[in-house]
Parts: C-alpha cells; structure tokens; sequence
C-alpha cells in the first residue's frame, strides 16, 4: 500500500512511522511542559500528565506501538524531573500496565469504540487508572507499602479527567481517534469516488 502525500507517495510503514514519531513528539513535548510546571508549582497535591491519553489514541490508532510511546512517557517524566533510577523503573514498567486495556479494545472493537461516546470514555478511563496501577504496584515491589497504589490513582486523578476531555473532543475529529489502516482504507474509497 502506498499514499499520496503532497503529492509524494509514500508507504504504509513509512506513513506509520511518521505517525508514530509525529506523537512521539507531541508527548515529548507535552509532558516536558507539564513536568516543569509541576516542579515550578510543587506544592500542589495533584500531578497532570498528558501520557495516558497520548498512549489512548496510539493504541487506537496503531494498537501495541503504543507501548513505545508508554515507556516514552516515563522517560521525558523522569528526565525533566531528574528522576531516580527506580522512579524510571517506576513511570517506565508501570505505565506498560496500559497494555491490558487492548484485549478489550480487540474485543469490542475500535470502530466500536470510536463511534460509542460510552466506549470510548471508557477506555480513556481504563487506560489511565491501568497506568497508575501499575505505578503503584512497580513501586511495592521495589519497597514501598502497597497503600502506595490508592495514592498514584488519587494524585493523578486529573490525568483522568484530562484523558476524558482530550478523548472525547478527538474522536469527533475525522480520524484522529480511529485505526489507521481503517482510516486510509476509508480515505482512498472516498476519494475514488469522488
């Protein structure tokens, strides 16, 4: 498969890893500029990260690469914030979690998912709590009580909030929330009819 892209054709795995790298970027980014401003303003009891919903719409959009983009996360987390060796085995292995959430995406079905307001707030909200699940329970084995899971949920309970938005607006936007061989293959019958 190829596609045009002004007026240059390029391949499937070509436009995939342009994808991929494309929000890679836009986490990098993101959770840099989000990380700082946490650091700035620490006092606050609540942390924001744009990683889980970024992770949501690769794994629509592409399904397990967006594990990359978990462990990725966990990077640009810890490096802004000068983490330690085990807060990036923390943010790193923890934020994999999020890959138990695909079975479901394969079962129900990501144009399901897409389409259902219900599904896909769903999702985002599964996707989420699994990282900070697995946050608290990479912690606990490397020594910290198991009380500590309750706490990652709790103090990034915006992430969730933040997930929910950013999903629920991107999955009204034309292919954005969708998979892309689905979205291409749709593409390319649209345009041949026209």
């Amino acid at each position: 498969m190829s596609y045009n892209s002004m007026g240059n054709r390029i391949s499937f795995n070509q436009y995939r890893t342009m994808d991929l790298l494309f929000f890679a970027l836009i986490l990098a980014v993101c959770e840099s500029a989000v990380v700082k401003a946490a650091t700035t303003f620490s006092s606050q009891p609540y942390v924001l990260s744009t990683v889980p919903v970024v992770v949501c719409i690769v794994y629509m959009r592409w399904g397990v690469y967006g594990c990359l983009h978990a462990v990725l996360g966990g990077v640009v987390g810890c490096f802004v914030s000068k983490g330690t060796a085990a807060q990036y085995g923390i943010y790193c292995l923890g934020n994999l979690f999020s890959i138990l959430s695909l079975p479901l995406l394969m079962k129900v079905g990501k144009d399901r998912v897409r389409e259902s307001v219900s599904w896909s707030l769903l999702y985002a909200f599964l996707v989420t709590v699994l990282m900070q699940i697995g946050r608290g329970l990479v912690a606990t084995l490397l020594g910290s009580p198991l009380g500590i899971v309750p706490k990652f949920i709790l103090t990034d309970s915006l992430s969730v909030v933040f997930s929910l938005v950013v999903v629920w607006i991107c999955r009204r936007l034309d292919g954005v929330f969708e998979d892309q061989k689905t979205y291409l293959l749709r593409i390319n019958r649209e345009e041949g009819g026209a």
